[in-house]
């Protein structure tokens, strides 16, 4: 009978760490970190007395670390970074202008429009796109739909064919090129217009051709979900 003497015995990590633990000195045990929901309380053994003090997320998380997180060089339109589970998180600011777009029917019309300020965030594979009211950014400002076709209800913005990069503060200017040069069609062109309900681009087309100087901020639709209003949200329940 041949034997594999290959074959690794299955190990029992539970088993071994409570023996471990069990049979660990009460002089060498210095101190324990409790772990509760969104807190932790560190108790410090000196001989016979206990100490316990209570620390946030964040004192644990830089206790740990040993190596600074940066963002490296930041774009002047950023005006938000961060970094969660899922990656890095960026918000940024684009102020009203005007922007060449491609919108695809029976023929393609290539036009130049005038926009609201938008507020462009990224995290992980997720892009999301709002407008705004005004000239300067402000966390308390209120969001509105973007008047564009090609973004959900969510925000989020429908890429179509094209495949944007995980979001980082390297590439997410390229993001933002490549969401400009990507054709519209008329998918998700509802309710982004107070004057053109069923259709964006019939808006858009319009403003090309009478060639305002800046988008009627009167026609701007409010975004109706209930957790995201303002800039301050996206930071409080996207990105954490």
């Amino acid at each position: 009978m041949n034997v594999d003497t290959n074959i690794l015995p299955i190990i029992n990590l539970e088993s071994i760490s409570q023996i471990l633990l069990g049979n660990i000195p009460q002089d060498d045990l210095l101190a324990q970190l409790v772990i509760l929901k969104g807190q932790f309380i560190l108790v410090e053994h000196e001989g016979k007395k206990s100490k316990y003090k209570f620390l946030s997320p964040e004192a644990v998380e830089k206790a740990f670390t040993s190596k600074t997180a940066t963002s490296g060089w930041l774009s002047s339109n950023t005006i938000w970074w961060g970094k969660n589970p899922e990656g890095e998180a960026i918000i940024q600011f684009y102020s009203p202008q005007k922007y060449q777009i491609q919108i695809m029917g029976q023929e393609t019309k290539v036009i130049t429009v005038p926009m609201p300020a938008f507020l462009f965030a990224g995290c992980s594979s997720k892009y999301y796109l709002w407008a705004v009211k005004g000239r300067v950014f402000k966390p308390d400002a209120q969001l509105y739909k973007p008047p564009l076709p090609n973004v959900w209800d969510d925000s989020g913005i429908c890429f179509g064919g094209n495949s944007p990069g995980m979001c980082s503060a390297a590439t997410i200017s390229q993001t933002w090129d490549l969401f400009w040069k990507s054709p519209f069609n008329k998918d998700l062109s509802q309710g982004k217009s107070k004057t053109h309900p069923d259709n964006i681009c019939n808006q858009l087309i319009k403003l090309h051709e009478s060639k305002p100087k800046s988008y009627p901020s009167s026609d701007l639709v409010s975004v109706h979900s209930w957790k995201v209003t303002t800039p301050e949200d996206i930071i409080n329940h996207l990105f954490n």
